[in-house]
């Protein structure tokens, strides 16, 4: 049920970002293909590296392969570049959690 939440979050903001790179994403997460997804959104960040949505994306992605180390990674650069007050408690508390994880 996670994933299929997470998924559809996904789903609408890349719909909505526009981007060739994100649209393939779009296109790759809408058909389970993650891994793929991730490579679109790889190519996005090269041209926009200190876009925090990006990160997000990252994140939950290698949270949905259960890859919490890149998810903590890209979580960290989310918090990072994001000026966000929300998106920033969102980036502490998925970080918090998943430290726990590695214990």
């Amino acid at each position: 049920m996670k994933k299929l939440i997470i998924s559809f979050f996904l789903l609408l903001f890349l719909n909505a970002a526009g981007s060739d790179s994100l649209n393939k994403a779009a296109i790759a997460m809408k058909n389970g293909n993650y891994k793929k997804a991730l490579d679109h959104i790889n190519n996005a960040n090269k041209t926009n590296y200190k876009n925090p949505d990006l990160y997000k994306m990252k994140a939950l992605i290698h949270e949905i392969l259960d890859e919490p180390n890149q998810a903590k990674k890209a979580w960290k650069k989310c918090l990072k570049y994001s000026t966000d007050e929300n998106m920033n408690h969102e980036a502490k508390i998925h970080i918090k959690i998943l430290s726990k994880k590695n214990e």
